[in-house]
């Protein structure tokens, strides 16, 4: 194997590893908010600096590649992909952190998730896409990408069916503010989870195909004379 495949195969072991903590994070962050657990909650939050640092460097690895071989074709679009899922998964990440913050308010408010059951329903979802998504990493299955990308419609529509009733005891004062703002966030980081979820699928379409699917648009680069991706 050339030596600028195997330094990429190194560097798509670190992302791999790198999903599998933040897939963790977010599993972590999830059982904290349903336990009331803010010392947990403030666990996952910590960690965040470790998976920032890791972003960095494989970031920093990948430019490093870049310049040393000046990849083309296949190569140039793996390199790629790596560096768009590498910030996708710290974005995931941070998302998992603002979960684990988000148990102080949940406990300081007295608020009782198991009074939510639809933000169980949203949690699993996104939970599953996920773990599909990290998944893809090394296995770059364009069919299991079409998945995921298909299942983020799912998750936006979950989201929505789980926000409208809340906004609506909101207008009718059934539902403090307060309660409504702490789990909408709670809610809301999970629906991003699925959107940076999709990213990645998104970019192992690319990696595979040379198609930029993003916004319901397919675009191939050698449809516009452009063969060097």
């Amino acid at each position: 194997m050339p030596e600028l495949q195997k330094n990429i195969e190194k560097v798509l072991l670190r992302l791999d590893r790198m999903g599998l903590q933040i897939k963790q994070a977010v599993a972590d962050a999830l059982r904290a908010v349903r336990d009331g657990n803010v010392a947990a909650g403030a666990v996952v939050d910590r960690g965040d600096d470790e998976i920032d640092r890791e972003e960095v460097e494989i970031e920093a690895e990948c430019i490093r590649l870049m310049a040393r071989f000046q990849p083309t074709a296949v190569d140039l679009r793996r390199i790629l992909m790596i560096v768009k899922a590498n910030n996708d998964l710290e974005r995931i990440g941070d998302k998992a952190a603002a979960i684990g913050r988000r148990v102080k308010h949940i406990v300081a408010r007295d608020i009782e998730i198991r009074d939510y059951p639809a933000l169980d329903h949203l949690a699993e979802l996104t939970q599953h896409v996920l773990e599909m998504t990290v998944q893809l990493i090394n296995v770059n299955d364009t069919a299991a990408a079409g998945e995921v990308i298909a299942a983020e419609d799912r998750i936006n529509e979950t989201y929505r069916r789980f926000i409208e009733p809340l906004l609506t005891r909101c207008r009718e004062y059934t539902l403090d503010i307060d309660t409504f703002l702490t789990v909408m966030r709670l809610a809301r980081n999970l629906e991003r989870i699925g959107d940076l979820c999709c990213n990645i699928a998104e970019d192992i379409v690319y990696l595979e195909t040379g198609e930029i699917v993003r916004h319901g648009i397919v675009r191939d680069p050698a449809a516009d004379g452009d063969a060097s991706y």
